[in-house]
Formats: C-alpha cells, structure tokens, sequence
C-alpha cells in the first residue's frame, strides 16, 4: 500500500490534536467557578479544575490592566504535547486571548478593537497611517512574525520587529 506524502503529516496532526488535554473552566458573574467540558477530546475532572489562582500571575494582571472591569466569562488550559501548557481566556466582551505557559499573550482577538496599547508601537503607526480609523481585529504572534486583521477585513503581516512585510490574502 502506498501512502502519499500529504497524508503522514495529516495523521500526525490528527494524533497530537486528539492527545491535548484541555480544561474549560466558566465564570459566573458572582466570580464562582465550574468546570465544564464543551468539546471532543477534553479531559476534566473535579480534582483538575483551573481555578483563577491557578493562572500565571502575568495572565491576571494582563485581563486586570487591559479589560478591567469586562470580566472572565471563561478559560480553558490545554496540556499540548511538545508545547506544554496553553491558557486561553474569553472575556464577558467576546474577546479572546491565548497566552503561552509563561503568561505571555500569543494572540489576541477582540471584535471591538484591540487596546491600542496591547498592539507594537510600529504596527499601531502603520495600521493608523495607512489605515485611519480602521481597528485592528486580531493580533497573532507567529513563529517570527506577526499577524494582524483589521476591521475591514484587511489581513496584513510584519516581521518580529513590526516592519511590514506585506498584506496577506
């Protein structure tokens, strides 16, 4: 039998994907929580439930500082094998921010625009002038570079240092 060469990546994707171990935990308002499981694959337990203390303290003085007052409506940790831990926090606002094991935000995504502060000053001057007006969507940090949707549908991608590189399509 012969196996084509797109199919060995596919099955090892398949294979890393099914052995995340994911925990999703839901905020009230009153600030209590429960752990709820909403997709295939998750693995929760009572004895495993992410409490707010539990976070990286650079994670909670992020959501503190740039969406006070918004609120958790909940976070998930994911184990990924090779990766480590992963903490992904919605916001009662509908923005999502996922954070690496350090508490350091990898992407952020926010339908009413990402806090100008939270965006690199080069990109921010680039999105203002050659976009005025136009928020900017979702930030993502990837491997050495950064991309950035707009508003507008508008993707664009920069360097790790905020120099644009191009619009991406």
């Amino acid at each position: 039998m012969k196996i084509t060469k797109g199919l060995i990546p596919m099955i090892a994707a398949g294979l890393l994907l099914a052995s995340c171990e994911k925990k999703v935990v839901v905020q009230d308002q009153t600030g209590n929580e429960t752990a709820v499981s909403d997709a295939p694959n998750t693995t929760i337990s009572n004895n495993e439930t992410v409490q707010r203390e539990d976070l990286p303290e650079p994670v909670k003085s992020f959501v503190d500082k740039h969406y006070a007052g918004t609120g958790v409506a909940h976070y998930e940790l994911k184990t990924i094998p090779a990766m480590g831990d992963r903490y992904e926090v919605k916001m009662n606002n509908g923005a999502e921010i996922d954070f690496d094991k350090d508490g350091n935000w990898e992407e952020i995504k926010d339908g009413q625009g990402v806090p100008d502060a939270l965006v690199p000053q080069n990109i921010l001057s680039y999105v203002q002038q050659n976009y005025p007006g136009i928020k900017i969507k979702s930030i993502d940090k990837d491997n050495n570079k950064i991309k950035v949707n707009l508003l507008n549908d508008i993707d664009l991608e920069f360097d790790s240092n905020g120099t644009f590189i191009r619009i991406d399509k």
